[in-house]
């Protein structure tokens, strides 16, 4: 056990998408002694490696996880031997990567780890776990309003960070239990010194001033990163503590609060430190001052499109039609084109008892 890689000089931010993660990497990459890139996927692929489900690929990744596993227990001594080849794999790319970057510690600010998380723990127990936390309204409001916009049927690329993300981050830090890193994004933009040397002392490494000023230290390399709110300022700011305000303007992004705050449920929101009551009491009284029509419920705009069949496949169409050519000619064009399909399948259903 000694001998093998645990982490040591790893950091795991781990959050939610729209969380706040590219800023606080940001800030702890002006540390001498940190290294980072934007976001690297690095472990998904070795860990989702043994996994049947959750990875498509051309050579058929459930026989594949199949054939690696069936090796494993009939030709190694089992899972740990796997563990230890994704160790080695790991300390020699961060590794290779801090000897090229400089620093003794390496930052993997990863979203999606939210899926692995309970896997890199297991991993790399020495490794140091930072959870950042944002209220999960302003999450959804930031994925709704920068990252889907105007195509709202594409919210199920974000239904497991958004539906699992929070019990996922609340039972690893419950895991960790001391040795979990937990910074809320709300206080740390409102106090940002404070908070980062807070990080700085838990992960082990020296706080230097004007960390929080990140004008002049050098962007971190990579497409993915937040490329909407880090570069409208200098340093953590409060302008978008209360973002999640945004969901309350109109008919259809309330909806989707009232849905999302009903599937987290109160016991989720208030792990996360945020009081349900009053999140639910301002969308509860947005909804009553704007009757305005829901042109697609949360349900079908969370369904993969492989799970949409009739009348959820219909009221993406609708959806469309209404975004795109308004609401009267938009509602003209989906009745007729539920009522084409409708004689389509008529056609394909008498035609075949003949």
């Amino acid at each position: 056990m000694a001998d093998k890689y645990l982490g040591e000089n790893l950091i795991f931010i781990i959050s939610q998408p729209r969380s706040g993660s590219t800023l606080l990497q940001r800030v702890l990459a002006g540390n001498d002694a940190v290294a980072t890139s934007s976001e690297p996927w690095l472990m998904l692929h070795p860990v989702y490696g043994r996994r049947s489900t959750g990875i498509k690929a051309d050579y058929s990744a459930d026989w594949a996880a199949q054939g690696v596993n069936e090796f494993l227990d009939n030709y190694t001594d089992g899972q740990e031997v796997y563990d230890d080849g994704i160790r080695a794999f790991a300390k020699t790319i961060y590794e290779n990567a801090m000897a090229k970057g400089g620093g003794q510690w390496f930052i993997d600010k990863t979203p999606r780890y939210l899926m692995i998380v309970e896997d890199l723990l297991r991993l790399f127990p020495a490794a140091k776990f930072v959870f950042l936390i944002r209220n999960p309204l302003s999450v959804l409001a930031s994925i709704v309003n920068t990252q889907i916009q105007h195509d709202l049927y594409t919210l199920e690329r974000f239904a497991e960070d958004l539906l699992l993300g929070p019990s996922t981050i609340i039972n690893a830090i419950r895991q960790l239990g001391d040795r979990a890193i937990i910074v809320r994004y709300e206080e740390f933009v409102t106090a940002p010194e404070e908070h980062i040397q807070r990080v700085c002392k838990a992960i082990g490494i020296e706080y230097q001033m004007g960390m929080a000023d990140y004008s002049d230290s050098e962007p971190v390399k990579g497409f993915m990163q937040d490329r909407t709110g880090i570069h409208q300022h200098e340093r953590p700011s409060e302008a978008r503590i209360e973002s999640w305000r945004q969901l309350l303007t109109e008919s259809q992004q309330i909806h989707f609060a009232q849905n999302y705050l009903r599937d987290l449920g109160r016991e989720t929101i208030e792990a996360f430190g945020y009081s349900y009551d009053e999140l639910n009491d301002a969308v509860r009284q947005a909804a009553e001052r704007n009757k305005g029509s829901v042109l697609l419920h949360w349900r079908v705009a969370l369904l993969h499109p492989d799970q949409l069949k009739g009348f959820d496949q219909q009221a993406v169409s609708s959806y469309r039609n209404i975004r795109d050519y308004g609401p009267i000619k938009g509602r003209i064009l989906s009745v007729l084109g539920f009522f084409t399909g409708f004689m389509r399948q008529m056609k394909f259903v008498f035609g075949r008892t003949k």
